[in-house]
């Protein structure tokens, strides 16, 4: 079994790569293929990275948030534990083969979701030692270089522990901070395509897929759909699907949201609602939200509301507001670029990111 790599580049949609000098990347796709590809919805990183990671959808994993309310319980929790995951990982399925898997992710809280089964499985957040020593400690965690750190770590690993498959995902500090137009984003992903090369000139023996876990927009507009929703007489609360404890990323504003209503008899109402208000895209029931995008039905609350490009939801000072961010977890930043190549017959590319690692798993 040759070497098999997914790297996920978090927040990154096909612009970012289109205009940036990435000849590591051209030369991937050359050799295989690159397509535009489709994350999964809601657009937010532990959703997309758990589809990727189980090869399946939320329907079946179970991960539909970052954060969400309990109904049995009532309390609202992180989803960043293993705990919430419902089937098996891709690191379980190559354990089982006898076979070495490595995870290395940026955010910490993203490893203790996903890494079941991975014989090794680090953080920039909180590396092990070993690793520090080896190639030094990582940068401050909101910094471009976070994710250079990881590349560098990643061919460590490689190097030092020779597992036979490694999943290497970023964080998006960087995109949701510059747009791809800006010379430091530029400079950030042909740093990022100069170490990937490194990565693959550790072996003549590695197949690889490169996608992302959604993409990333410029925003203009924001609701706080929980005082709107209330001060209008019919009482909920909205759930930023995006909500993580990284809030200097998002300020924890994105583009979807699930809402909790105290009464349930209430939906009408409240999809009447908010179909007034401008920036609300899409507004549905959770059995419709369920089917249309897979989603587990138990872990989406009674209505899924999707912004427009402009607009994200969450918590600010008014029940609307002018912002400017950028975000994502709508239908806009779905786009995304997946490219790879493989020993094997690639009559079926994968095309969304339920289908990456199943492609490399074959």
């Amino acid at each position: 079994m040759s070497t098999r790599i997914v790297v996920c580049l978090d927040g990154t949609n096909p612009q970012y790569i289109t205009q940036s000098d990435t000849p590591t990347l051209d030369a991937i796709a050359a050799k295989g293929f690159s397509t535009l590809g489709r994350a999964v919805v809601p657009t937010v990183t532990n959703v997309n990275n758990t589809s990727i990671i189980t090869a399946s959808f939320p329907e079946v994993h179970g991960i539909t948030s970052n954060y969400f309310l309990d109904l049995s319980t009532g309390e609202e929790k992180y989803m960043e534990s293993s705990e919430y995951l419902l089937t098996e990982t891709i690191f379980e399925r190559i354990g089982r083969r006898g076979k070495k898997s490595a995870l290395l992710t940026a955010k910490d809280k993203l490893k203790t979701l996903i890494y079941r089964g991975a014989q090794i499985a680090e953080s920039a957040e909180k590396p092990s030692r070993w690793l520090v020593d080896r190639i030094g400690a990582p940068p401050e965690f909101y910094t471009i270089e976070t994710n250079h750190w990881l590349f560098r770590a990643a061919r460590e690993i490689l190097v030092a522990k020779s597992p036979d498959f490694l999943y290497l995902t970023t964080t998006d500090y960087a995109t949701h901070t510059y747009p791809p137009e800006d010379e430091r984003s530029q400079w950030n992903f042909n740093q990022l395509d100069r170490l990937l090369g490194e990565i693959l000139n550790t072996s003549s023996d590695i197949e690889i897929v490169v996608t992302a876990d959604h993409g990333m927009n410029a925003k203009s507009y924001a609701l706080d759909l929980t005082r709107i929703l209330n001060e209008a007489g019919v009482p909920g609360t909205a759930i930023p699907i995006i909500k993580d404890r990284h809030v200097v990323h998002h300020k924890n504003l994105g583009g979807s949201a699930y809402i909790y209503l105290k009464d349930p008899s209430a939906m009408d109402d409240a999809m009447a609602l908010l179909r007034e208000e401008r920036g609300i895209e899409m507004i549905m029931p959770s059995p419709e939200a369920a089917r249309l995008y897979r989603l587990h039905p138990d872990r989406i609350g009674h209505l899924f509301v999707l912004a427009d490009i402009d607009t994200v939801f969450g918590t600010i000072s008014a029940p609307r507001e002018e912002v400017s961010i950028r975000s994502h977890g709508s239908l806009h930043e779905q786009e995304i670029p997946i490219c790879g190549f493989g020993k094997g017959p690639m009559a079926h590319q994968p095309q969304s990111n339920s289908e990456v690692a199943a492609w490399l798993d074959t």
